[in-house]
């Protein structure tokens, strides 16, 4: 399975040994893996470069060594070949391959098998990157997901089921959002609180009467929100990840306000003014982001139901505002932005006393002089 749970591409061995400018094209234009089968098993996969790198650079944290090199192959080695733009390397053990174009590396092959325990490691890796707190709630939360199932009569291997990739996915936006708030920002970092453990997000999904999405709920099993005020609104726009105290208050706060907006919607519909009804809340929306860890007035809440996140406020509900993306997507762009500050689009990141603040800021403070961050 391709990383976002879709069906990966694939390609048979033969085509791909024929035409590698092809596979070495797919890899380096579209960014994702490209499988390579044998009589339609996956035997192989091409993946970016620079993932690799990821993964590798990882998985050597779990695996407390070097990673381990295949032993060489008895058989004759072929020396680097090109085809277009691209070479191909064949290494020592004759299944994995390099490919380089402009003597620039851009893709590498790797068995299925060695893959498999290549991101193992690498999960490994990111967990123990975490306080023990910390990763003991996130072990805890992954035991609790349910195991990956296939139906009987799929031959293909199965894939990571699609919560599972949900919370890979939050997970390692998360991870380098941390590890870029504890060598750049540590005010910030020392903001977060730590993770929920699964009784605690049991008990709030009970207190909203709505089920939390498994993305929702590795954000929180990694951390429960921030605390104090200096440096905890980090996030894009300046938000802060609520604490669950500040979303129970902040749902509950809004079904109350739904119940009485529905008293006046009646009436509206028994005076033929049905047009004027207005939605305050639903069931299925979760506050997530706030101004600030006890902030009741503007944030961004998930809806459960679509998947897309939302801006409110006291004032109006914009549900068909600008923000349509999800939980990863919008982790993924804080944690692009940070890691390339060129990608940034309207405010930039930048430190002002020891904090990440997404500017130039409003308002200037003498005490905490905003510089922009440029990596």
């Amino acid at each position: 399975m391709a990383p976002d749970g879709m069906p990966m591409r694939s390609v048979e061995l033969a085509a791909a040994v024929e035409d590698f400018e092809r596979l070495a094209s797919l890899v380096e234009e579209a960014g994702e893996r490209v499988g390579i089968t044998v009589g339609g098993e996956l035997t192989g996969v091409v993946l970016p470069a620079a993932e690799l790198a990821e993964l590798e650079y990882w998985a050597q944290r779990g695996y407390g060594a070097p990673l381990p090199v295949p032993d060489a192959s008895r058989e004759s080695i072929p020396g680097p070949e090109q085809q277009g733009p691209y070479t191909r390397y064949v290494h020592g053990d004759g299944l994995r391959m390099t490919f380089t174009r402009d003597r620039v590396v851009v893709a590498e092959v790797r068995s299925a098998g060695d893959l498999a325990w290549l991101e193992e490691r690498a999960r490994q890796g990111r967990q123990g990157y975490m306080d023990p707190q910390q990763s003991a709630a996130f072990a805890e939360f992954l035991a609790s997901q349910p195991p990956s199932t296939v139906p009987e009569d799929q031959s293909q291997e199965p894939g990571p089921h699609p919560e599972e990739m949900a919370v890979r996915q939050v997970t390692d936006a998360w991870q380098r959002i941390e590890t870029w708030l504890r060598a750049h920002a540590p005010a910030s970092y020392a903001c977060l609180k730590p993770g929920a453990s699964q009784g605690e997000i049991a008990a709030l999904e009970e207190a909203l009467d709505a089920r939390v999405p498994a993305d929702l709920k590795a954000l929180w099993s990694l951390h429960a929100g921030v605390r104090g005020r200096q440096g905890a609104g980090f996030l894009l726009d300046n938000y802060a990840l609520m604490d669950l105290d500040g979303v129970v208050s902040v749902y509950q706060m809004k079904m109350d306000s739904q119940r009485h907006e529905e008293t006046l919607n009646a009436i509206r519909r028994a005076e033929g003014r049905g047009e004027d009804e207005f939605t305050i809340w639903k069931p299925s929306w979760v506050p997530v982001f706030s101004f600030g860890p006890t902030d009741l007035i503007y944030g961004i809440y998930l809806d459960t139901e679509t998947g897309a996140l939302h801006r409110w406020s006291n004032s109006y509900e914009a549900q068909d505002d600008e923000r349509r993306e999800t939980l990863i997507t919008y982790l993924e762009e804080v944690a692009d932005f940070l890691e390339t500050p060129g990608l940034a689009v309207g405010a930039r990141p930048g430190l002002a006393g020891g904090a990440l603040v997404w500017g130039p800021p409003n308002h200037s403070d003498p005490d905490r002089l905003w510089v922009e961050y440029t990596g």
